[in-house]
């Protein structure tokens, strides 16, 4: 039994090292910023697969670029534009907080809101991208719904990627790069366990 378990761990750790290395090459191939979204999905959708114990007979490599493929439009079209929100959010943040005065703080706070539910829909909104066909529109509402409904789920994503912003920030972003995959593989397994119940999936996604 232990033997099996150990056979599992090493199965797992072996795919998160291969879709690291694929995304890292396929952030790079999108020219950065284009391609880190698409490759982050991609990451997610492959572990889906094997979440779900749907996975191909394929190679990873394979269902990685099938992937990749099908999410770069829709991932960076609605990742890219919450990213640059975020950013401007941040600059105006560290802006405000050099002035004086309460109208400072009030804008002070209500960036720190609008970042919030930037957040949220980052988190939710990401894994239903890779889950289900869905409108943007019930994308958004579905996102602040299942975080009403499961926030020790949006909570335990929040941490993880606050943990990877201070690691770049603080410590390494090569480490905090090198982390992405393993994250990636927590994130849709806690997005999987929040959705249940809650949305109507289209079933096997991808190998239709």
């Amino acid at each position: 039994m232990q033997s099996k378990s150990s056979g599992k761990f090493g199965q797992i750790v072996g795919r998160v090292i291969i879709l690291q290395v694929l995304f890292m090459t396929f952030t790079i191939l999108g020219l950065g910023i284009f391609g880190f979204l698409p490759a982050l999905l991609a990451v997610m959708a492959v572990a889906r697969q094997f979440l779900r114990e749907t996975a191909e007979p394929s190679s990873i490599t394979k269902m990685f670029w099938r992937f990749y493929k099908e999410m770069f439009a829709k991932g960076n079209l609605f990742g890219l534009p919450l990213i640059v929100g975020a950013v401007l959010l941040l600059i105006n943040i560290s802006h405000f907080q050099q002035a004086d005065g309460a109208l400072s703080q009030v804008l002070i706070y209500g960036s720190y809101s609008l970042e919030a539910i930037i957040l949220i829909l980052f988190i939710q909104g990401l894994p239903s991208l890779v889950h289900m066909e869905i409108s943007i529109i019930h994308l958004i509402r579905g996102a602040f719904l299942i975080t009403l409904i499961r926030p020790f789920h949006t909570a335990a994503v929040a941490a993880m990627l606050i943990g990877i912003g201070w690691i770049a920030y603080k410590i390494s972003l090569i480490l905090a790069v090198l982390l992405i995959a393993p994250v990636a593989y927590l994130w849709i397994r806690i997005a999987l366990n929040a959705f249940l119940g809650f949305v109507t999936e289209k079933e096997d996604r991808g190998i239709e």
